[in-house]
């Protein structure tokens, strides 16, 4: 029963992990990583907020004023 336990923190430290820097890097709270401890929707609710959210490399894109196409 331990062992299972084990594994079970194990790999929600190796999802935790890229994701808190993966939020932090796209200008958002990294807190917001957390979401990916929630059990089966967790992923898909983090992987939402990504993909809405306004990343700073793409800030300006499209805007032919500051170089985007």
């Amino acid at each position: 029963m331990e062992g299972v336990f084990i594994i079970i923190v194990a790999q929600a430290i190796l999802l935790l992990i890229p994701a808190w820097r993966i939020f932090g890097r796209a200008g958002l709270d990294s807190a917001l990583a957390l979401v990916v401890l929630v059990p089966y929707a967790g992923l898909l609710i983090a992987m939402a907020i990504l993909a809405a959210a306004d990343w700073p490399g793409n800030r300006g894109a499209g805007d032919p004023e500051r170089g985007g196409i």
